[in-house]
């Protein structure tokens, strides 16, 4: 399975502790391997296709094959995520702000509770936000909203999010957190950002779950995979 460009820093954390785990491609990965896996995945694209239907959107077809190997990473924890939600939600709280830059929060406050996040979460607009922590699906489709499956098609997580939204969102936020993006969306200050993460300095958290779904993302459209939570 292929690792990612930053990914290289999470055995630092997993040696600690197990937890969210990305993947782009597992349809492929399963294919002649795990026939119970690869049958059971099957099924949820169907159900997916079903929600598409259902929202006028034509099909998504995973990739049963592929050049490249599988995508694979993670095992950093949940809280992580909330880390880059609560960024989010601050950034676009300020938006108006032209010269609005991030201040460390405090490492005593829960990410996940945070009165501007909830906030954020109830306007149900973002793609990051609206998603399950530990399951569900982006998929390489234009969609302005998340879509939430239905009773006759059940997909874990409930919520399917688009993997373009999800770049573009994250896309806005490097400014703030000094990942610097070519035109390719490929990161090009890798080392700077390894030299933060490792010495946990302001926003390493964010930056390296940041980092790590823009990649993510990037793959899922290049490739035509949809990314799983899991």
């Amino acid at each position: 399975m292929k690792t990612m460009l930053c990914i290289h820093l999470i055995p630092i954390i997993t040696e600690k502790i197990m937890g969210l785990e990305i993947t782009s491609g597992m349809l492929a990965e399963f294919k002649g391997s795990e026939p119970e896996a690869y049958n059971a995945y099957k099924k949820i694209f169907q159900n997916i296709n079903v929600v598409l239907a259902t929202n006028n959107l034509e099909p998504h077809n995973e990739p049963e094959e592929m050049e490249n190997e599988a995508l694979q990473f993670g095992g950093f924890p949940y809280s992580f995520l909330h880390h880059l939600r609560r960024f989010l939600a601050h950034a676009w709280e300020n938006e108006d702000e032209e010269n609005w830059k991030p201040k460390p929060f405090s490492q005593n406050e829960d990410p996940g509770v945070d009165s501007v996040l909830e906030d954020h979460y109830s306007y149900m607009e973002s793609h990051l936000l609206t998603h399950s922590d530990a399951e569900g699906f982006y998929l390489p489709v234009k969609m302005p909203e998340v879509l939430f499956d239905i009773e006759e098609a059940r997909v874990p997580g409930a919520m399917i999010g688009s993997s373009y939204s999800l770049l573009e969102e994250l896309k806005g936020l490097t400014k703030y957190l000094g990942i610097e993006l070519d035109d390719n969306n490929d990161i090009m200050n890798v080392q700077q950002l390894n030299e933060i993460i490792q010495k946990n300095g302001d926003f390493w958290i964010e930056i390296l779950v940041c980092a790590s779904l823009i990649d993510a993302a990037k793959f899922s459209i290049n490739n035509n995979t949809a990314i799983l939570f899991n």
